[in-house]
């Protein structure tokens, strides 16, 4: 074996462990990385959370459930829900009896020669503490359930 055979042998074996060596590093990555971090359902943000995940099953009655009564009360439901959405959770802000807390909403639709399409856009929930209770007052308008909980209305 000349010295040339060599330096290529070892150049190919050098290749191909850096080769096996992203594709280990690949495989941690998506092994390990966090999955969906679950609220205490007595916070701001576990409200948003339980009234995020009613709207997206479909489930108007639990999310109505979340809401001030005065607008669960009065609610005149609208075609909400139909979509299919991811929530994430930027930002809570409580002051005294009432909370404010800023999402991005991913609003999925149809798919594309390279996954699904999606749009983002940011959200906020107006929530205010009734009866020791956090209940939400105002939506993002793709999770509105009610008219009068959309926002802007």
């Amino acid at each position: 074996m000349t010295d040339q055979d060599r330096r290529t042998r070892g150049v190919l074996i050098a290749l191909l462990a850096g080769v096996a060596l992203v594709v280990v590093i690949a495989l941690v990555a998506v092994f390990t990385r966090g999955g969906t971090t679950t609220f205490d359902p007595r916070t701001p943000e576990g409200v948003v959370q339980e009234y995020s995940r009613a709207v997206i099953a479909g489930d108007a009655d639990a999310a109505r459930s979340l809401l001030i009564p005065e607008i669960a009360d009065d609610c005149e439901r609208t075609g909400g829900g139909t979509g299919d959405h991811r929530v994430t959770l930027s930002k809570t802000t409580v002051t005294g009896d009432s909370a404010r807390v800023e999402v991005v909403v991913a609003t999925i639709y149809g798919s594309g020669p390279l996954g699904a399409d999606e749009y983002e856009s940011d959200g906020v929930f107006g929530l205010e503490r009734v009866d020791g209770d956090w209940r939400i007052a105002t939506t993002p308008w793709e999770l509105a359930v009610c008219f009068e909980s959309g926002a802007g209305l």
